[in-house]
């Protein structure tokens, strides 16, 4: 059966943060996962999540200056990255979360080949920051649509590039970015399955909950069950109503 985590970064955005997780969990989610945690204390976060007996399944590592999609493949920004980690790694162990999501960065084309090494060399470094602590680094692959210049931007790139890293290191699969890439999210789930870790969600085109793009969900959750994946699906979408819970038929179903 898939287990369905509620990414408190975009849903229940109608309350305060503290105050979502008791929103999912009444909700019918059985974790939580937070894109940026870091507004709050790490203790004041663990102690909601006691408190509405939601364990937190996955954090993201510290953005990049200005906001830029992460930082790990950009080699003058590797003692602000590894900074970065020591902070993701001291979230994670107060939080129990066993995934970091490690954004690589942007990348030009001309640089690409010099970003991808750095990158490797920046979450190998992460798998022994996050080892530490009880967490492990994930590497997500993002669409150029919505990202021009990220640098990971298809499932074999990223393939590629957890073949260079430490063994510890594995892939955030998300439905959305792989039908922004014209994929099929559920061949495209049952091809990385085995390098996953970790799997996020959100109908397409839009970005909003399952129902209001043209994916078939059924279809997907279906190779999710069926592939023998033991980790959390994350529901990381933007509700397309203002109350959350009105966005979450697709739960009930």
């Amino acid at each position: 059966m898939i287990r369905f985590s509620a990414n408190l970064s975009l849903l229940f955005r109608e309350l305060p943060l503290l105050e979502r997780f008791a929103a999912a969990r009444a909700a019918g989610f059985g974790a939580a996962e937070i894109q940026v945690p870091y507004e709050l204390p790490a203790a004041t976060l663990a102690a909601a999540a006691r408190a509405a007996d939601l364990p937190v399944v996955l954090i993201n590592a510290p953005l990049g200056p200005q906001g830029a999609p992460g930082m790990a493949c950009r080699r003058e920004h590797r003692a602000l990255f590894r900074a970065g980690l020591v902070r993701a790694a001291e979230y994670a162990h107060a939080l129990g979360a066993p995934c970091v999501n490690v954004l690589a960065g942007p990348a030009a084309p001309q640089e690409r080949a010099a970003c991808l090494e750095q990158l490797a060399e920046g979450l190998s470094h992460a798998a022994e920051a996050l080892g530490a602590a009880g967490a492990r680094p994930l590497l997500e692959p993002i669409n150029p649509l919505d990202v021009p210049s990220y640098c990971v931007a298809s499932f074999e790139l990223a393939a590629a590039t957890l073949a260079r890293c430490d063994s510890r290191v594995a892939l955030q699969f998300d439905v959305y970015h792989a039908a922004r890439m014209g994929l099929d999210p559920a061949a495209a789930f049952t091809a990385m399955h085995a390098l996953t870790a970790h799997v996020q969600f959100a109908d397409s085109p839009g970005r909003h909950e399952p129902g209001c793009g043209a994916l078939s969900f059924e279809h997907i959750f279906a190779a999710i069950e069926s592939s023998g994946y033991q980790g959390w699906t994350g529901a990381e979408y933007h509700p397309s109503t203002p109350d959350t819970r009105a966005s979450l038929g697709w739960l009930t179903r």
